[in-house]
């Protein structure tokens, strides 16, 4: 069995006071295989807000994936936005912006769909499935996880702006033998399939530490993928400040 930990939109800028000992020790006891951050580890992309979230990373007794989000890029410089999009992200967290974690149980790979050109809607992108293709050609038998910023569906009631690509990245994924993908963006947790794509599992976070909250408080999921099998639990900040097993889902994984 192969444990996934699924935090996404931390915002250090905007964190709610308290919650990253919890979330610590939340990782800690629980202890996965890997812990993947899909994005928005800022909510300015100030060097001080990615030292943060590089102290935070670094604490953790697990590997780490991660991929960048749509405010991991400056907002108010420009320059530095259209120039140098990733630059302080790269310093900070890791020069890859396409990472690929193999374990023996899955494979995990990364893309970036933040769009420094329109700042809120993400893109993913012919070169980017080809990539996700590339990481899971030797994959066989294992679980085959995409982790992007960006949701490719959005859950009713939903009025951003659906990424680029999205149509494209459904017809795609089921085609290259991808069985899951983890996204945030949006400060929501949710797991089930695809409307467009069945036989693809739509795993969202909510936001696990920022102030910036929705429909829910604080939370974080954690995937248990089984051959054939994925169980999605979601783990839920409560007042006293400790995170709480809030639900359990487990869905069947075609096969590819």
């Amino acid at each position: 069995m192969t444990r996934i930990l699924h935090l996404s939109d931390l915002h250090f800028g905007t964190v709610a006071p308290g919650l990253i000992a919890p979330l610590r020790a939340s990782v800690a006891r629980l202890h996965p295989d890997l812990v993947v951050i899909s994005g928005d580890l800022t909510q300015r992309a100030t060097a001080a807000q990615f030292a943060a979230a590089a102290d935070l990373i670094a604490s953790l007794r697990s590997p780490v994936l991660c991929v960048p989000g749509n405010h991991d890029t400056p907002l108010w410089n420009l320059w530095e936005r259209l120039v140098h999009p990733w630059r302080r992200y790269r310093r900070a967290i890791t020069p890859d912006l396409a990472p690929v974690w193999q374990g023996p149980g899955a494979v995990v790979a990364g893309v970036n769909t933040a769009n420094p050109l329109a700042w809120k809607q993400g893109r993913i992108t012919g070169a980017q499935l080809d990539h996700l293709a590339r990481s899971f050609a030797e994959a066989g038998p294992r679980a085959r996880v995409v982790v992007m910023h960006h949701p490719l569906e959005h859950l009713p009631g939903e009025k951003e702006w659906l990424m680029q690509g999205a149509d494209l990245a459904l017809r795609r994924l089921p085609e290259m033998g991808a069985q899951i993908v983890l996204s945030g963006h949006v400060h929501v947790s949710h797991a089930g399939p695809f409307t467009k794509a069945p036989g693809l599992l739509f795993v969202q976070a909510g936001t696990g530490l920022s102030t910036r909250t929705r429909t829910e408080r604080n939370a974080f999921n954690l995937l248990a993928l089984s051959p054939g099998a994925a169980e999605v639990t979601t783990f839920v900040a409560r007042e006293t400040g400790d995170y709480c097993q809030t639900g359990s889902r487990r869905f069947a994984l075609t096969v590819p």
